[in-house]
């Protein structure tokens, strides 16, 4: 048995280790396991794993003396030491010369109560005084004030209502709808000016890209630098378009960095290298580890564990078993790192059920943080995670405490209510109106939220329980969203909206398969891919410059309400700036993203627009435009399947209570324009 295949069959199974060899057999784990542990840790070659530029800077960014004194360890007699009393004390000695692959290693052959052990032994405080992010005190959080039209008001009650519940320590954090330069500056902009006017002694961050952001501080001013982090090259470069060192480049011109990571997304992208989900989540916390000692900046992890879905795993077993995992290898490599306990809504892990494996994995991982948003379903991404009425009872579960910064800071501006706070916010900005009128004022805005489906305002009962109403809510998103993902297209809609169409299938069998297996969903059955290309033959010489496809993804029901008001103005638009629109819209059933980039190949098109419904849960049908330059800078086609999703831009949340459709039509508009014109999109335009 090869390293690699040792490796993948040691883990607990998970689905998207299948993918890479995996296997659902107890006794071929076991064997694995005793194999893995009888090795030295000099024997664990990386290269043999993955031969690549993140293998290349995390050899380099080792202390060889320190490596060289742990080489004739076992990974037997490591575990041995991590679980003795003295093994805080002796990895603050040896981290840095622990591979990452060593540091999977020793997690796979693990219990999750011994992974409990270490995970409450080591911590790795922030600097600072008192109670500081990280330490063994500390149990904070990360507002996530998400917003489906990046709108002002959402963002700012979301963040003052986080306030009110102790939210909020660690970072205020936020995944931008639209992710162009513009709107990240705007965000940014919105943030420092919360931070700033309440004086909050915490750190801000919009969560784009490192490249958008350097970008973005010519407009504006940028605390914290952000990037997704994987495990290897491919990965990183389907990610941002970089390897490692430009990455690292990059975020030495940033005080502070925020990373996520996740288990699955290499595979489920593709770019697993044949490599297991624990060992890839190892290597990018290694590159974490990597950039943070060549920036000595303030640094951050977040490991998102759950947002894929049911083919990385299916169960609340399986994700409580990847926090333990990943937080522990996390403290191993020196790293201050949180979670994202969370959940799609296509991995059927019900919200009671994510909650409870909340409780459980704050007190047998000792994580730094969680995610803080307003309700249990995040309103923009659509996925289940931690509320803020959530996090006073677990901060009383496991006894740990906020930030002593941020607890004194609380204290005196009389963080009670988000009326009170909306009004001190604005007073900080010179309103000459009265705190009463203020207050007022805040009462409206915040029932025009609640209207609109946000948990705002409800407050909560004894024991910050959640009141009936917002349970009732949470179980109607929760149903909407289920049903959400069996939906079909709308024929008359597709009708009405595109006159001239050509229905086809992936890969997938039924709706089961495609939700089991994104890969399924990427490419257009050859049947179909032929008769694309006949029509497109019938329909003229031409080459399209623009490519309209239309995608059921998770969510038709996004497609049939948004369509009718998108698709029509957005041709006119395009017409009038010249740009000639294939004379046939492709729709495809069971799309996934890359799905689109298949039809681009076939039609070679310049351009695709891909409408695709997506995000079911966060209590509105959103629609999102996938935009996609097709061509490299010599002219010829570079459309696959597997294009890096870096390439292409996107325009999400499109609905009228969201990203109204009159907006997203001249934003999809003047962006195709601007794609044509510097023949390039994603994170190069």
């Amino acid at each position: 048995m090869d390293l690699r295949q040792t490796f993948v069959l040691a883990n607990e199974f998970k689905e998207g280790d299948l993918a890479v060899g995996g296997a659902d057999d107890a006794r071929l784990r076991a064997d694995a396991r005793r194999s893995l542990e009888a090795l030295s840790l000099g024997e664990i070659v990386p290269a043999t794993l993955i031969d690549d530029r993140v293998t290349d800077a995390l050899e380099r960014s080792l202390d060889r003396t320190a490596a060289a004194e742990v080489a004739g360890l076992t990974i037997a007699r490591l575990k041995q030491i991590l679980l003795s009393p003295s093994g805080a004390a002796w990895i603050s000695r040896h981290r840095h010369g622990l591979r990452s692959e060593a540091i999977a290693a020793v997690v796979k052959v693990m219990t999750e109560t011994e992974l409990s052990i270490v995970a409450r032994t080591i911590f790795n405080p922030l600097p600072g005084d008192g109670i500081t992010v990280g330490a063994a005190e500390h149990f904070g959080s990360r507002i996530q004030p998400n917003s489906p039209g990046d709108d002002e008001d959402d963002i700012l009650l979301s963040i003052l209502e986080g306030l009110t519940y102790g939210c909020g320590d660690v970072i205020i954090g936020l995944n931008p709808a639209s992710d162009d330069v513009e709107t990240i500056a705007y965000l940014e902009e919105l943030l420092r000016r919360v931070v700033e006017r309440l004086r909050l002694p915490t750190r801000w961050c919009v969560l784009s890209d490192i490249v958008k952001q350097t970008r973005a501080r010519e407009r504006a001013a940028v605390d914290v630098g952000f990037q997704s982090l994987a495990g290897t090259s491919k990965a990183l470069a389907g990610m941002v378009g970089l390897d490692v060192d430009g990455i690292l480049d990059l975020a030495r011109a940033f005080d502070g960095c925020y990373f996520e990571t996740g288990q699955g997304s290499a595979v489920t992208n593709g770019a697993a290298d044949n490599v297991d989900m624990v060992t890839l989540e190892a290597r990018a916390y290694g590159v974490a580890r990597h950039i943070q000692r060549a920036t000595a900046a303030w640094t951050i992890v977040n490991d998102v564990a759950g947002f894929i879905g049911p083919e990385v795993f299916r169960t609340a077993g399986q994700l409580q078993r990847t926090c333990l995992e990943d937080v522990v290898m996390a403290k191993l490599h020196g790293l201050t790192m949180g979670l994202d306990v969370c959940a799609t809504f296509h991995m059927g892990i019900a919200p009671n059920a994510l909650q409870q494996t909340t409780r459980r994995v704050v007190e047998l991982a000792a994580p730094a943080y969680l995610m803080a948003v307003a309700g249990n379903a995040d309103p923009m991404l659509g996925y289940l995670t931690t509320s803020f009425r959530e996090h006073p009872q677990l901060r009383r579960r496991c006894g740990r405490h906020i930030t002593t910064a941020m607890h004194r800071r609380l204290a005196t501006i009389d963080a009670r209510t988000t009326p009170s706070l909306y009004a001190a916010y604005m007073k900080e900005d010179g309103d000459p109106r009265t705190i009463e009128a203020l207050q007022e004022e805040g009462v409206v805005k915040i029932d025009r939220l609640r209207a609109r489906g946000y948990d705002i305002g409800y407050g909560h009962e004894a024991d910050y329980s959640a009141p009936s109403s917002v349970r009732t809510r949470m179980e109607a998103i929760y149903a909407q969203a289920r049903l959400a993902l069996y939906a079909a297209l709308d024929g008359g809609v597709v009708h009405a909206v595109s006159p001239h169409h050509l229905r086809v299938r992936t890969r997938s069998r039924d709706r089961d398969d495609y939700l089991a297996h994104p890969r399924s969903g990427e490419s257009i059955t050859p049947e179909d891919a032929e008769r694309i290309v006949s029509v497109a033959a019938i329909s003229g010489a031409r080459r399209p410059q623009v490519q309209i496809v239309l995608s059921d993804g998770l969510n038709a029901n996004a497609l049939n309400e948004n369509l009718r008001a998108v698709l029509p103005p957005l041709r006119r638009e395009l017409a009038d700036a010249g740009l000639h629109v294939g004379d046939v819209d492709v729709v495809i059933e069971n799309g996934r993203v890359r799905a689109g980039y298949a039809v681009g190949a076939i039609v070679d098109a310049d351009v695709v627009i891909h409408f695709i419904g997506e995000r079911p849960g966060t209590g509105l049908d959103t629609m999102s435009a996938y935009l996609t330059y097709g061509r490299d800078a010599t002219g010829r086609s570079r459309w696959t399947s597997d294009l890096d999703h870096s390439w292409t831009t996107a325009v999400c949340g499109i609905h009228r209570h969201a990203k109204p459709p009159a907006s997203a039509v001249q934003e999809i508009a003047r962006l195709v324009r601007r794609i044509v014109d510097t023949r390039r999109s994603g994170v190069a335009l």
